[in-house]
């Protein structure tokens, strides 16, 4: 048993970070899924260099273009075909998992983070675009996008909320899940147990920003990250608890058969050289959780990472940590609420640079 498969013994869902044509193609995603990945991720940065770095777009760019559609619409049309397509090769995984895994994330337009009916109107269109049910909108975890989740979840469209950093911001993601799932099932839309959700947790970039805040040698330099997910993981355990009494909202959609909304670690591709490269996928390792891993600390963690279960364990020294943490003059919330504000804006910038990837190449090849 490899570590990836390790890691699904222990209630840990290890979905790539990474998706391009020439992957689908050349069987390579079916490859990582016969070692044990279960699931997939996309975003603007993704497409970009997959377009960048290969030619294996360019016939469906200039098919794509023949009608006259605007860059935004071309690459949607090319985003859904190469989603679709993937979700086919995950669908045994889906269909075997109880649709607990299986899912293709593709993301919504970053310009919308700050637009709540207009994630959901873009939300829609690709999800009847896909038509594939174990397909994962992303929804940034912005006060815009909080109601935007609700609608989607009540309508039994699945959501990957995204750029999470505080436990205020998680809480509401969770929040609105569990509501937009009661609205579900009270309008009898269908079972409960059809509608999935993670709610995406960044971990390394928390680490950059206190790192870079703290005095050299400080001893909670590459700490706060885990310590930070590991509250929030936390306040899953409150809000999902499965017992009655426990979990509050909650309790009632389990008797039906609803999906917990999973907390999934991203942001795990270590930043500093000084960390071992494994350091984040180790430390959040546990159940009901997923960490979405690029490639390169994929391979790292297939090598030498340690699959066993961290996560359950150093509650109170994590909160300790965040409490030496303001104690040392920094604020949490506002290196939280600046990461949201810079996610926000990178995502946007990436997504304006696929864009003009995408008419560079279409001059060339005109």
């Amino acid at each position: 048993m490899n570590n990836i498969q390790k890691a699904l013994e222990n209630g840990q869902s290890i979905w790539l970070d990474s998706i391009s044509r020439d992957m689908l193609r050349s069987g390579e995603l079916q490859k990582f899924v016969d070692s044990g990945i279960t699931g997939v991720t996309s975003n603007p940065s993704i497409f970009d260099k997959a377009i960048a770095e290969s030619d294996i777009y360019d016939a469906a760019l200039q098919d794509y273009a023949k009608d006259g559609a605007d860059r935004q619409t071309i690459f949607e049309r090319l985003a859904v075909d190469d989603i679709r397509d993937a979700a086919d090769v995950m669908r045994p995984v889906y269909d075997n998992s109880s649709r607990k895994d299986g899912y293709v994330s593709i993301e919504v337009s970053p310009t919308l983070a700050n637009d709540s009916e207009g994630t959901v109107t873009e939300a829609r269109r690709l999800w009847a675009a896909i038509d594939r049910p174990n397909v994962m909108i992303k929804v940034p975890g912005t006060p815009a996008g909080v109601p935007a989740i609700k609608t989607l979840i009540s309508e039994g469209i699945n959501v990957n909320v995204t750029l999470l950093f505080s436990l205020n911001a998680y809480t509401a993601a969770a929040n609105a899940y569990i509501e937009g799932l009661s609205e579900f099932a009270k309008a009898g839309r269908g079972m409960t147990s059809t509608v999935a959700s993670v709610a995406s947790f960044f971990v390394s970039r928390v680490d950059t920003s206190v790192d870079n805040a703290l005095p050299d040698g400080h001893a909670l330099k590459g700490k706060i990250g885990i310590a930070n997910a590991k509250v929030a993981y936390a306040a899953f355990g409150q809000l999902f608890d499965r017992k009655l009494g426990g979990g509050g909202n909650f309790f009632p959609l389990h008797s039906t058969g609803a999906q917990v909304q999973r907390p999934l670690w991203a942001s795990t591709g270590v930043k500093n050289p000084d960390y071992s490269d494994t350091m984040y996928v180790d430390g959040l390792m546990g159940p009901d959780t997923v960490d979405t891993i690029p490639e390169a600390t994929l391979a790292a963690y297939s090598d030498h990472g340690n699959p066993g279960s961290d996560l359950g364990t150093g509650l109170d020294e994590a909160r300790s940590q965040m409490t030496a943490l303001a104690e040392a003059g920094v604020s949490i919330d506002s290196i939280t609420d600046d990461l949201l504000e810079a996610g926000v804006a990178a995502f946007a910038d990436s997504y304006e640079s696929l864009l003009g990837r995408i008419e560079e190449k279409l001059k060339k090849l005109s």
